[in-house]
């Protein structure tokens, strides 16, 4: 569905409709409302956010339309607002919804005139914006309530874009999860982490109260605390998002895991593939057993937390996890 949204963003980024991105809390409506400003001819330009519902009134009019020197108490300075900042670029009206009654009158003339005066001033200013707003309200109910205007309504919703929960898009989940991987890589100048098969069935089990930041935080933390350079892994999820999933016990693997697992701890704090593989006989059904298939077998037991994988130069090393250990021996 993201597919479709980012194909309507490229559409009409280079027009200058006013969009209303709508979608509960979390689903991404900033990075939308940021795909459209740097997909258009304004990207080289500002692209200035305000969260509408963490000002009182008098400070989200100071904040959008700024003020002249000696507008108030404690204004000794003339001060440009977000609608300077964004002249000739884009400004993202976050949580729309809670723009008081008052000022939604004020920024009507800005929407249909992109004209207006700072707080306590009278000359006319003009600004060269796209504006895009964003909310996760009800707008149709509270126009009925009588707390949002219905021709402000209208003067946002010029384009309408959706964006459902993350758990009626699945099939965004590994875009996202790689964006945001990319994301932390470019932040850290580090090779972006992988995702492994197992990460990515428990990403796509979690149902995501949290939706699009959810996700985007525990991937965040999974890089940052968990998984220190290796691939992601399906226990490196779950500890992200503080789940403790119950451990399979020595019944629940097969006869060559739990003899495997035994081996990697005999075998030293650490060890490499050639290391195991030069032992492997011991295992049963350990003969004629090929270097892949040893590896695809420590590969699944590092998804299920049993061992950590690293890369060593150019061999594979598996680090002991201590969950494991009471697997091990028994």
């Amino acid at each position: 569905q993201m597919r479709r949204v980012y194909e309507t963003v490229q559409q009409v980024a280079d027009t200058d409709l006013t969009v209303l991105v709508r979608g509960a809390s979390g689903t991404g409506k900033e990075l939308v409302a940021r795909a459209l400003h740097n997909s258009s001819m304004r990207c080289n330009k500002p692209f200035v956010a305000v969260n509408c519902a963490a000002f009182s009134e008098s400070l989200l009019e100071t904040e959008l339309f700024g003020h002249e020197k000696g507008a108030f108490t404690g204004a000794d300075q003339t001060k440009p607002g977000r609608f300077e900042r964004a002249n000739g670029g884009t400004l993202f009206l976050d949580e729309a919804g809670d723009i008081p009654l008052t000022t939604q009158i004020k920024l009507l003339r800005v929407l249909e005139s992109r004209e207006y005066e700072r707080v306590g001033g009278t000359q006319i200013l003009q600004t060269d914006m796209r504006i895009i707003a964003a909310t996760n309200r009800d707008l149709e109910s509270l126009i009925v309530e009588g707390t949002f205007r219905e021709d402000f309504y209208y003067r946002l919703n010029v384009l309408p874009v959706y964006l459902p929960p993350l758990r009626e898009r699945l099939e965004d989940i590994p875009l996202l999860a790689n964006h945001f991987l990319h994301t932390i890589a470019a932040r850290t100048q580090a090779i972006p982490a992988k995702v492994s098969r197992g990460a990515l069935d428990r990403l796509l089990a979690h149902t995501w109260p949290g939706n699009v930041r959810e996700l985007q935080h525990v991937i965040e933390r999974a890089v940052a605390i968990y998984a220190h350079g290796r691939a992601l892994t399906a226990n490196h999820i779950e500890q992200a998002l503080g789940i403790q999933t119950p451990r399979a016990t020595s019944s629940a693997l097969s006869v060559r895991q739990q003899e495997l697992i035994t081996l990697v701890h005999q075998s030293a704090s650490t060890c490499t593939v050639d290391d195991l593989f030069a032992q492997s006989s011991t295992l049963s059904e350990g003969m004629g057993k090929s270097k892949r298939t040893l590896q695809n077998d420590l590969r699944k037991l590092a998804d299920m937390g049993y061992l950590t994988w690293q890369k060593r130069g150019s061999a594979r090393t598996y680090d002991i996890t201590p969950r494991g250990a009471e697997v091990a021996h028994k």
